[in-house]
C-alpha cells in the first residue's frame, strides 16, 4: 500500500532510481515515518507518475527503487488563467483551487484597480506560489503542474494564440456566459480572465472587447476575486474541458 505521494524533481530520476531531497523528504522521514521498505507515489510535475520501494532514507536524502511507471493524459483543454492581483492569501487560494480545476497556466494580471502594493517592486512571490501548486497537485493527484508565468499588465494580455477568450465581468449588461459561448465549437485551449478588487474600468472592458474577448457574467451576485476564479474555472471546465466527460469526482 502506497504510504505517502510526493513531488519529485524529474533530474532527480535516473532509470530506476529516484533521489528525495528538501521538504519531500523532510515531510517522508519525520512526518510519515516513512523507511526502508515503505511504498510512496511520486510525481514529476510533467505528467509522470512512478511507484516507489525507499531503499534507504537519512536525513539528506531518500533513495527509492521505481517498481511502475505512468504518464498522466495532456488535459482535453489548455486552460490559462489571467487573474487580477489581490494580496496574500486570497492570491494563494485562487491558484490553489484553480490548480484543482485543472488550470494548466497562471498569469497574474496587473490592472488599473489592483491593490497589491509589491507590484512596485519585483516580484517576490513565485517561490511561495510554487510550493502552492505542489501542494494542490499532490491533493488532487495531478501530475502535470501548471505553469506559473511572470506578471503582465492587462494592456499587453495577448488572446491571439488561444482557441477561446473568456473575461468574466461584473456589469449587468454581461451576457450569460451559456448565451455569449453559444456557437463556440470545443477549443483545444481558452485564456480566461477575471478581475482584482473592484473590477474593470469602463477603459479595459472596452479594451478587452477590441481584442476579441467574449465578455460574460456569473449571475446577479458580487462574488469576491478568488470566488470569480473558482467558479469561472468550474464553469470553463464544464463547459469546454474535462468536467463534463467523467463521472463524479473523487472528494476528499
Amino acid at each position: 500500500m502506497s504510504a505517502g505521494s510526493f513531488f519529485i524533481d524529474p533530474l532527480n530520476i535516473t532509470g530506476n532510481t529516484a533521489v528525495l531531497s528538501g521538504d519531500e523528504l523532510r515531510h517522508a522521514r519525520l512526518a510519515l515515518r516513512l523507511g526502508k521498505g515503505d511504498q510512496a507515489r511520486l510525481y514529476d510535475g510533467l505528467g509522470g507518475i512512478y511507484q516507489a520501494v525507499f531503499q534507504s532514507v537519512s536525513r539528506t536524502e531518500g533513495i527509492l527503487e521505481i517498481t511502475a511507471r505512468e504518464v498522466e493524459p495532456e488535459p482535453s483543454m489548455e486552460l490559462t488563467i489571467a487573474m487580477g492581483i489581490v494580496r496574500g492569501e486570497r492570491f494563494e487560494w485562487a491558484i490553489e483551487k484553480g490548480t484543482e480545476l485543472g488550470a494548466s497556466a497562471f498569469i497574474p494580471l496587473i490592472t488599473e484597480r489592483v491593490e497589491d502594493p509589491t507590484l512596485r517592486t519585483p516580484w517576490n512571490r513565485m517561490e511561495r506560489l510554487k510550493r502552492v501548486v505542489a501542494s494542490a497537485c499532490k491533493q488532487c493527484e495531478r501530475a502535470r503542474f501548471p505553469l506559473l508565468k511572470e506578471p503582465v499588465p492587462l494592456s499587453e494580455l495577448d488572446p491571439r494564440g488561444y482557441d477561446a477568450a473568456v473575461a468574466f465581468w461584473e456589469s449587468e449588461e454581461a451576457s450569460n456566459i451559456a448565451e455569449a459561448a453559444e456557437g463556440i465549437q470545443r477549443p483545444g485551449s481558452c485564456l480566461m480572465v477575471t478581475g482584482p478588487v473592484g473590477g474593470f474600468t469602463d477603459d479595459e472592458t472596452r479594451l478587452m472587447a477590441e481584442k476579441g474577448f467574449i465578455l460574460a457574467g456569473m449571475g446577479t451576485r458580487v462574488l469576491r476575486t478568488e470566488t470569480a476564479v473558482t467558479a469561472g474555472a468550474a464553469i470553463v471546465q464544464y463547459l469546454w474541458g474535462d468536467m463534463g466527460d467523467r463521472g463524479k469526482a473523487d472528494l476528499k
